[in-house]
């Protein structure tokens, strides 16, 4: 792949950490599900009651682009599962709605809750700063890093340089896409990068605090974060199509992604260059039914998590569209709901997962596309369409 291609590709791992809130909050206006009119708002019995047929939407939204897109709409009064086009370009074969894919950011709620759940047993503390953890060669490589705490880290807070972003990072991540690589070795492109902005004086969207945390935590616990993923969330909640990318491999297989770059007609197949990449950042491989019961989860089960934790985990440092950015989850007021809610995009694949507390509504939407713009805008617009229906 060509420089420019490396490029473009790099710009997949950033997005806006309110831009699904946005979009909904703009959704519930023009439909009128904003609780803020002093008029009664309950439909009249003339009303019709229109029922989306969502089957029928992600049939008409799956295009060359789009090879195909799983959805899961799951309330109190209704389920919805389904899958439409292929999960493979070359072989067809039809996307189902058990398959699985990297999940990318949306993952990173699991980092933050796991952090969270270590902290409450008293193995690390989240104000406590790098120089606890990191040895003296690591932090002078870092700037600010005497002063940035481990909760900065995980709520973007920390000012530091996203590793991402590095010209050299993607080189690296397609190079020998057979060779097992994890947080240590994409260390080195964090290093020796000018900060963002002073600990604390600000909020800037950075994987590298994710990749930290997970060396932190594999430095506390003494093996890779993964088995204490599994053992304190994964298993707890029976999440078993769930694994740690890369890592935990061996536990199952996932779908091919793709992307067409710009000015280029082809289309590549993401897959082999993720399949051994272990990045705390996008840590696992998920399908739809366990992303929505993780989510759900961490809002509703009393008995996974107590309410320390989940007071750690959901923050409360406002965010763009005001409401609070947590560690790894945004919690956003939508009308008279509030959001629970994290994105993923990675090369090949595109992920939603969103919890209405106050509706007990799950929406999660999978896409094994990531060519931009087309593949974000078209996510947003199903997104969007479900809300407007549901709430």
């Amino acid at each position: 792949m060509t420089a420019n291609i490396c490029t473009t590709f790099r710009q997949l791992s950033k997005f806006k950490l309110a831009a699904i809130a946005t979009a909904m909050a703009l959704t519930l206006s023009a439909c009128g599900g904003s609780s803020s009119s002093g008029s009664n708002s309950t439909p009249s019995a003339t009303t019709p009651t229109v029922s989306v047929d969502y089957q029928k939407v992600i049939d008409e939204t799956v295009t060359e682009t789009i090879p195909g897109i799983i959805l899961l709409v799951e309330s109190p009064e209704q389920r919805f599962l389904g899958s439409a086009g292929v999960e493979n370009i070359a072989s067809q074969n039809p996307m189902q709605v058990y398959h699985t894919m990297p999940t990318a950011s949306a993952g990173k709620a699991m980092i933050g809750l796991l952090v969270a759940m270590l902290a409450d047993e008293k193995l690390l503390n989240l104000d406590d700063t790098l120089d606890t953890w990191l040895s003296s060669d690591v932090l002078s490589q870092i700037p600010n890093s005497n002063d940035m705490t481990l909760r900065q880290l995980l709520n973007h807070t920390s000012g530091i340089y996203n590793y991402t972003e590095n010209d050299d990072y993607f080189d690296f991540l397609i190079a020998e896409p057979s060779k097992a690589k994890t947080d240590a070795d994409f260390l080195i492109f964090a290093l020796n990068q000018p900060a963002n902005f002073k600990p604390g004086e600000g909020r800037e969207y950075s994987n590298t605090g994710y990749l930290l945390a997970g060396l932190i935590m594999d430095q506390i616990l003494g093996e890779h974060h993964s088995v204490a993923l599994r053992e304190r969330i994964l298993n707890p909640l029976g999440m078993n199509a769930t694994y740690y990318i890369g890592v935990e491999k061996d536990r199952g297989d996932f779908i091919s992604g793709y992307h067409q770059f710009d000015d280029h007609d082809t289309v590549y197949q993401t897959k082999s260059y993720l399949e051994n990449v272990s990045e705390a950042s996008s840590p696992v491989v998920s399908n739809v039914e366990d992303m929505a019961l993780f989510l759900k989860s961490v809002v509703t089960e009393q008995s996974f998590i107590s309410d320390t934790i989940r007071s750690e985990f959901y923050g409360s440092l406002p965010n763009d569209s005001n409401g609070i950015y947590g560690l790894g989850i945004n919690v956003d007021p939508v009308g008279s709901n509030t959001a629970y809610y994290h994105s993923g995009k990675d090369y090949g694949y595109h992920t939603q997962n969103i919890y209405f507390k106050e509706k007990d509504l799950s929406i999660t939407a999978f896409m094994n596309c990531s060519t931009a713009p087309i593949c974000e805008e078209t996510m947003d617009g199903l997104i969007n369409k479900v809300i407007a229906n549901e709430l």
